[in-house]
């Protein structure tokens, strides 16, 4: 596989990228409603989500620029997903502690992962392949949120928003043991979403870190064929003739090598 596909396979995967923080960002307004029925918060509680979200945006806007300065845009991006996936994978303790701090936490980490990946694979995206076409590969890129927050309110509500939620009244007229069972099963339908998407971004971020070793191998195994290909080989030929091979292939080198002694 040239470098060429490996950079096409790699804006392909970044591309990818600006569709899941899109999904995730639009399951929160379906994720609010459903914690607050399960754990009968007051509308001032559940907004706690979104400020979950965008605290850690604030939080860790500059941390994330120092990442891409001094790891670049590549490290950042596997940093942002390792953190993201994280935070996906942190959604089933919450749902069986049945916590709601607990999920607060999670949501926090998954923005903080969101907060880096999207600090890197905005401007990451634009120098991947021909400069010229820059602008149209992150408008392109762009249009990938536009399509997951097109999905993710079906997918969210065919899985999380499965059953009818109770009412307020109803909730309070259970007993302690029913009312715990049926916090048990709403929060429980969080798990498999995120179970899901965090197992995915894990799949990403391995296939990043090998495309990103697999290019260096390719680049470095190139730069050490291209020295080879112009290296300038004394020869001596019988006792008297001297030739001098500038520029040959590797074919002629190892050919005429075998004249030299």
């Amino acid at each position: 596989m040239s470098v060429s596909k490996n950079n096409k396979l790699a804006i392909v995967l970044v591309t990818s990228l600006f569709f899941f923080w899109g999904f995730v960002h639009n399951l929160d307004p379906i994720l609010i409603p459903h914690l607050r029925n399960a754990f009968s918060l007051t509308h001032l509680q559940a907004s706690l989500v979104d400020s979950a979200v965008f605290i850690a945006y604030f939080l860790l806007a500059i941390p994330a620029g120092m990442i891409m300065k001094k790891y670049g845009y590549k490290s950042g991006i596997l940093i942002g997903l390792t953190i993201f996936a994280i935070g996906c994978f942190l959604f089933i303790p919450a749902a069986n502690q049945i916590s709601y701090v607990f999920f607060l936490t999670a949501l926090f980490v998954v923005a903080c992962g969101l907060t880096i990946l999207e600090t890197a694979a905005n401007p990451y995206v634009t120098v991947l392949g021909d400069p010229s076409k820059a602008t149209q590969r992150l408008n392109f890129a762009q249009s990938f949120n536009g399509l997951a927050a097109f999905i993710a309110p079906i997918l969210g509500g065919k899985f999380i928003l499965a059953e009818q939620p109770k009412s307020d009244t109803e909730i309070a007229a259970m007993s302690e043991q029913v009312k715990l069972a049926y916090m048990q099963a709403e929060t429980a339908t969080v798990k498999a979403p995120y179970m899901i998407l965090g197992l995915i971004i894990l799949i990403v971020a391995a296939i990043l870190f090998l495309l990103n070793f697999l290019i260096l191998k390719m680049m470095k195994a190139n730069k050490r064929l291209v020295s080879f290909m112009h290296l300038s080989i004394k020869c001596k030929v019988g006792s008297n003739r001297t030739v001098f091979l500038c520029g040959s292939t590797g074919v002629c080198v190892e050919f005429y090598g075998t004249l030299c002694h």
